[in-house]
């Protein structure tokens, strides 16, 4: 596999930050923008592979990296669960931050974190890197300069979605038997919940932020309302993903339960703050005192801990399955 000496690096910077390239990177330079950014794929079952990148260049993967460089948290959640500590080489910054990651302190202290630029990345002398849809492509484009194998996952927006990017993960990493099992339990355990609450009324669940944001079909929130046995009232609209209301929408919905996402002031809850609020005192949910805060890492996880989310949810449905 090829890396980067530590003695390269700022020979390759200027070359790349200066404008001098020739040749395949010139290419690079011309087309790389974010809307020509793609998804990696993997060829092959067995290593060596093939790690088409976010461009459409190939490189093989003779056999499973062994210094690892995770620059999104949700890769560094992933691959908590599938690699030893020895392969990685770094993670981000946010795998420690408790109010964002489902892993604080997971990683030992001697594993660098990152804060995902090119320059940092590159003086770890990774084999791999993963990278989100959302990394800037300027540091992609100067990660894919060094000839490092860089793997950009899919979208997230989908249980279906994280799985395919748990696969992803896995087949890259040689650790496909881990994986498959960790989702055949996450499947097991919605399916657990899924029966807890088939059967029952389902009754009408607003997904709320004190800003006006809610979400819609194409979310995992949504399909977490479904699974957890409620109706999400937006699909009685016309909006997809995450969108901003007007307050006269989400009360016409008539919400039966509204879960609140945010935060509130120093002594109110956010289910408290928008409870005391005039024009909702007519909701149903709030008459039959059913507006609850939801609150929890997993809010914001694209990985294997979005699961956890569902039954919390189911929980608050549905309280009565599960006293």
């Amino acid at each position: 596999m090829f890396r980067v000496s530590s003695q390269h690096i700022l020979f390759i910077l200027a070359i790349l930050l200066g404008g001098v390239v020739y040749g395949k990177l010139d290419i690079h330079a011309e087309i790389f923008n974010d809307s020509t950014l793609r998804s990696t794929i993997i060829k092959g079952e067995q290593f060596p592979k093939i790690l088409v990148d976010a461009i459409g260049e190939d490189y093989p993967l003779n056999h499973p990296p062994k210094r690892i460089v995770s620059a999104t948290l949700g890769t560094d959640e992933i691959l908590s669960a599938l690699v030893d500590h020895e392969r990685m080489a770094g993670v981000t910054y946010l795998a420690d931050v408790p109010s964002m990651s489902n892993i604080p302190h997971w990683y030992p202290d001697n594993i660098p974190r990152v804060q995902g630029e090119a320059e940092e990345i590159l003086s770890l002398e990774p084999d791999l890197v993963f990278v989100a849809a959302y990394t800037r492509a300027e540091t992609v484009r100067l990660l894919l300069r060094s000839n490092i194998p860089v793997v950009r996952l899919r979208q997230y927006d989908s249980f279906s979605e994280v799985e395919e990017n748990i696969m992803l993960v896995a087949q890259i990493t040689g650790t496909e038997a881990k994986a498959t099992s960790m989702l055949n339990k996450l499947h097991q355990s919605a399916q657990v919940i899924e029966q807890k609450v088939n059967g029952l009324n389902r009754p009408r669940v607003l997904y709320y932020s004190l800003d006006g944001y809610t979400v819609g079909s194409g979310t995992k929130i949504n399909e977490m309302i479904e699974m957890a046995g409620g109706y999400n009232v937006i699909n009685d609209t016309d909006i997809k993903g995450a969108q901003k209301i007007s307050e006269e929408m989400a009360l016409g919905l008539e919400p039966e339960i509204i879960l609140v996402n945010g935060w509130g002031a120093e002594n109110s809850s956010p289910s408290e703050l928008l409870a005391a609020r005039t024009a909702w005192q007519n909701t149903p949910a709030v008459i039959n005192r059913q507006v609850h805060d939801l609150q929890g890492v997993w809010l914001l996880s694209v990985s294997q801990y979005s699961w956890d989310g569902i039954e919390e949810m189911a929980r608050l449905i549905h309280p009565e399955v599960f006293e």
